[in-house]
């Protein structure tokens, strides 16, 4: 068995552990050095993406298996809840529970337009539109009363490892060899999800190809599916929103340890602040999320402190606890924490859990209220779910970086409101805001390297949110 984690006396991990120290990989010989291997291979990629933006200025992101902190670290929990708050922004809360209900095709998404992928395959594979890293799968009785819920925030890069094969670089190229063990992922598979499950409906039967562009090859023939029927139509086996990746995390806490300005970038340029308004800037995330605003704008201030900055070992968003408080059953009385039942990971670190209430109770999951009000959908769970990303800092005050400026990019440059829904937010990209909408946040298109910065785009208008 391969050894992992934390030097004897010291604070430093000498291996990446599996997320939520699930302990699947132990069972197959290598694994867990690979795993780690591909880990820290994740994190230098960020790192050198970085470095190519800092315009000559040291990143403050930092491996930690080639880079030992420079002092005992300090842990830093970053939370929101469970529920899509992009579903919220875009529908408002009732139609926002409906909709988070039902899967919708990869050539549709909700927060931008166009497909996350181009081609006809696309319109035949589905994700669920639930967008903070918790995904959940309501499960209903004859009458369409609600019987179980089942959650999971485990990351796809997990299931391709299980497989084996190569994972993806940051960039989504097979990179990183791993032995798995594909009967290991069917016995577990059909634990979790149904007997049913056989291996040929876990992989890819013909290479799934983005049309837009050059057609790159998403996933290739005989490579592990994430969007499989058992992990979409008929069932929950880990995330599948196409932005709810391992690789994205890491990706997202590098970029947001770049420091941003609205005005023109050098030494004596005052950093961001607003979450909303830095992550337009930056292009780090999903604009209108609860998480990817929260984590950029909580790492960004950590750099603004000159820290060195990481992510904590075993790396990984974890559904951290459940809050209990309203919620009662048919008589009134409190409803018992253990119904919530943690499948898959550890308590602070939970992975797979599931609410249902034992038979013996003689109720559902369905005649329990939360704050009067009885469970339909199974948002309304994951509205009382604490998510985690967990930081890890040193050293205060050891990098003195000044900030950057925005993003210039095709896709992500500033952002535009719906002027119907100003609360609902697009990347504006390059082009001015289209009919319909208004220019989102108060901040010149500077651009992003030190020393080149445009003139200011014109007369602001202040946040439109």
């Amino acid at each position: 068995m391969d050894q992992h984690r934390t030097a004897p006396g010291s604070s430093r991990s000498t291996m990446y552990d599996p997320p939520g120290y699930m302990t699947d990989f132990d069972r197959i010989p290598n694994q867990r050095t690979k795993w780690s291997d591909a880990v820290s291979g994740w994190f230098d990629e960020a790192i050198a993406l970085e470095l190519s933006r800092l315009a000559g200025q040291p990143c403050q992101y930092i491996n930690q298996l080639s880079t030992p902190p420079q002092a005992p670290p300090l842990s830093q929990e970053i939370v929101w809840t469970g529920f899509s708050q992009t579903l919220r922004n875009r529908w408002g809360r009732a139609e926002a529970l409906r909709r988070a209900e039902n899967l919708l095709p990869l050539s549709e998404r909700v927060d931008a337009e166009g497909p996350y992928y181009g081609g006809e395959q696309w319109k035949h594979l589905y994700y669920r539109p639930q967008d903070e890293y918790c995904e959940w799968r309501t499960t209903r009785d004859a009458d369409g009363r609600v019987i179980r819920v089942t959650f999971t925030a485990e990351p796809p890069e997990y299931w391709q490892a299980l497989h084996g094969g190569r994972l993806p670089s940051i960039f989504g190229e097979p990179k990183y060899d791993i032995p798995g063990d594909p009967d290991l992922l069917v016995e577990l598979y059909r634990e979790h999800v149904s007997p049913e499950v056989e291996l040929a409906d876990l992989l890819c039967p013909e290479d799934l190809v983005d049309e837009r562009g050059n057609g790159s090859v998403i996933y290739a023939k005989g490579t592990y599916n994430p969007y499989n029927r058992w992990n979409t139509v008929d069932g929950i086996m880990h995330l599948c929103q196409p932005d709810a990746r391992l690789t994205a995390e890491i990706v997202l806490g590098a970029d947001a340890t770049v420091l941003r300005t609205t005005t023109d970038p050098g030494p004596r340029a005052t950093p961001m602040v607003d979450p909303d308004a830095l992550i337009a800037c930056a292009g780090y995330g999903g604009l209108n999320r609860a998480s990817d605003p929260t984590i950029g704008a909580s790492v960004h201030e950590l750099a603004a402190l000159g820290f060195e900055i990481t992510l904590a070992n075993p790396v990984g968003v974890y559904m951290d606890h459940i809050e209990m408080t309203g919620w009662a059953g048919p008589d009134g009385g409190p409803v018992d924490p253990d119904f919530f039942r943690i499948v898959r990971g550890v308590p602070g670190m939970v992975e797979r859990a599931i609410l249902e209430v034992p038979p013996e109770e003689g109720y559902t999951v369905g005649d329990i209220t939360i704050g009067g009000v009885p469970i339909s959908y199974g948002g309304q769970v994951a509205e009382c779910i604490t998510m985690k990303l967990t930081g890890q800092v040193s050293a205060p005050g050891r990098f003195t970086n000044h900030p950057v400026g925005c993003e210039r990019t095709s896709d992500r440059s500033g952002a535009c409101a719906v002027a119907a829904n100003p609360a609902f937010l697009y990347y504006r990209g390059q082009k001015s805001c289209p009919s319909g909408t208004l220019p989102a946040f108060d901040y010149p298109q500077a651009s992003l390297h030190a020393g080149a910065a445009t003139a200011p785009a014109g007369p602001t208008t202040g946040r439109s949110r």
